[in-house]
């Protein structure tokens, strides 16, 4: 394995299909002299969990490779584009529309101002659609040269000015820290172009396209599941089965250089392998061979590689053990890769953080409770279910769509990860019990984050039969959760999810489970979701569960004021047989 990956000879046994973009794609960079030395930056953001944007620093490329891929913004829309055989030509003075390539919302002037040294700045980040004037931008020269009307020139200093709030988009360092607001100061940019979205021809590799490398006709390069510990999942193996259509068998092509990193990929140009659920590198130790190294540790010389044309050797068994056949993933398969890797991180941190929180004489914990809300209700917008009154292909295209990220997700450990992060909470038996201990801010979120936690599961299971059976497993768990009041909404969402889409669940569920729901009528009141559980337990697919409808109108129906509807059905079902056939010594045979 060592010795196949590190020659790098790779054998293209299909094309690669096209990476579709309908306009150009670039990054933006700036220079700031910080501590006396010119350093490079580009605007960066992530979108889901953080709409704030950063600066993502370049000077050290060589050494640590920049992330470009949440750094690149497409040229949507430009009231001065002139065309010009099929591309687009800036004009100065006019205003752009900048789409952040990975999240596809839009760069914005905020509201906000988070800047504790220019009160007069506000925040620049990202707006979920492009209406009203925030999120509209105007070029301007920085040289003399260059006037309002003329082309913008590759490697222009230019100056972007936010139409709604007639501030500079600027890059300033507060109490130390660098970030990018938009001010009255000016700072000078530079537009450099990654992929132009007129001249992609098909079946061709580009800088930036999310691969699977597969040997031979069964193996993928992959690392081990989530359920191994972090050093063994640095770890690279060829491996059969299921592990190619998983996320852990992708990696993200990253050529050396920033601009034209989109353009196609040439024999011999070097590149970074990254890899996407943990955001490492490939790299060729000496001694350890192929491994997975940390970002800041993938100097050139260890994770540059390239591709060789070479002649395939024909083993004696038949096969050409020297070659990889590339296969590029859909984008919406990278981008659930990504959002599972930083869902991962701050999930872990999360955990983590709370852990150190019953540590005596601990250090203070700042949780990141400001940026777990924002990802739990990012996380379940991601995974909301189609518009029912969608055309019926367009409906079960997204249907399909959502499972394939469902899997995904569970196929990473996020189930688990899920369950850790309320395990973790519901050690504190109230919010001002865990105000004291993690301080005011994160007491006041502490309901709503354990309810969103819920959600997030339901979310993840809801619709999918078999990630709904795999955490039927867990009813034991789940039911034992709904003392707490603070949470039983969310776990109700769970409950009904797996009770719909999972009949096995039913040969699960006790009579004490079914109590537990039940009394949850007198803390809550006629609550619709306990009745919409109650229900999902009297009939399975159409089918009476007789057992389970007898023992609530037991519990229910007694010294109460209740009326229950039933309904007709044209089909009768029942669980229980209501014919016995069988023979009888002395009787005629049926």
């Amino acid at each position: 394995m060592t010795e196949d990956l590190a020659r790098v000879s790779v054998l293209f046994r299909r094309p690669i299909s096209k990476l579709k973009l309908l306009d150009d794609e670039v990054v933006l960079q700036c220079v700031a002299c910080i501590q006396k030395e010119n350093r490079k930056f580009c605007l960066a953001a992530e979108g889901l969990g953080n709409r704030l944007c950063y600066l993502e620093p370049t000077s050290e490329a060589k050494y640590v490779p920049p992330d470009l891929c949440i750094c690149t913004f497409v040229l949507e829309q430009s009231l001065s584009a002139a065309q010009s055989g099929g591309h687009k030509t800036l004009l100065y003075g006019h205003a752009i529309l900048l789409r952040h390539s990975f999240s596809s919302m839009y760069l914005a002037c905020l509201k906000t101002s988070r800047s504790q040294t220019d009160k007069l700045s506000f925040d620049v980040g990202l707006q979920e659609d492009s209406t009203g004037e925030a999120c509209w931008w105007t070029i301007h020269p920085a040289s003399k040269q260059r006037s309002e009307g003329e082309k913008v020139r590759i490697g222009d200093d230019l100056i972007l000015v936010s139409l709604s709030s007639e501030r500079y988009l600027h890059l300033s360092i507060s109490n130390g820290n660098i970030q990018v607001d938009a001010s009255f100061m000016q700072t000078l940019w530079n537009v450099h172009p990654i992929c132009s979205g007129s001249n992609v021809e098909e079946g061709y590799l580009l800088g930036g396209h999310v691969i699977r490398l597969f040997h031979g006709h069964d193996e993928v390069v992959a690392i081990p599941g989530s359920d191994q510990s972090e050093e063994e999942q640095r770890i690279v193996n060829y491996e059969t089965g299921k592990a190619g259509a998983k996320a852990r068998s992708l990696w993200r092509l990253e050529p050396l250089r920033i601009s034209w990193s989109g353009s196609h990929i040439r024999w011999g140009q070097p590149f970074r392998l990254r890899h996407l659920t943990t955001g490492h590198y490939l790299a060729l130790t000496d001694d350890r061979g192929l491994v997975l190294q940390d970002r800041e540790r993938s100097d050139t010389d260890a994770t540059a590689f390239c591709f060789r044309a070479s002649k395939a050797c024909l083993h004696t068994e038949g096969h050409m053990d020297d070659g990889l056949t590339l296969q590029r993933c859909q984008h919406e398969e990278s981008r659930a890769a990504r959002i599972i890797r930083n869902t991962t991180l701050l999930f872990n941190r999360f955990v983590r953080d709370l852990d150190c929180l019953g540590v005596k004489n601990r250090a203070v914990v700042f949780l990141p409770v400001e940026e777990v809300l924002q990802t739990l209700n990012d996380l379940i917008a991601y995974f909301q279910l189609p518009d029912v009154e969608l055309e019926h292909e367009e409906r079960q295209i997204k249907l399909r769509s959502l499972k394939n990220r469902q899997n995904l997700f569970k196929q990473e450990g996020m189930l688990n990860l899920v369950s850790n992060c309320i395990d973790r909470l519901n050690v504190y038996n109230s919010a001002a019990h865990f105000g004291e201990c993690a301080g005011q801010e994160a007491g006041a979120a502490w309901k709503d984050i354990l309810n969103l936690l819920y959600e997030l599961l339901a979310a993840l299971i809801r619709g999918n039969r078999n990630n709904c059976t795999q955490f039927s497993n867990n009813l034991d768990w789940l039911v034992s959760k709904l003392e707490r009041l603070e949470s039983s909404s969310g776990i109700l969402e769970v409950l009904h999810c797996i009770l719909i889409e999972s009949p096995e669940a039913l040969n699960i569920i006790q009579r004490g489970h079914i109590k537990s729901i039940i009394s949850l009528l007198y803390k809550h009141g006629r609550n619709h979701k306990i009745l919409d559980v109650l229900c999902s337990l009297c009939v399975c697919n159409g089918v009476a569960v007789r057992t389970n409808q007898n023992l609530i109108c037991d519990h229910l129906l007694p010294k109460r004021d209740l009326l229950l509807q039933s309904q007709l059905v044209n089909v009768v079902q029942s669980m229980r047989p209501n014919i016995f056939l069988g023979s009888e010594r002395g009787l005629c045979p049926v």
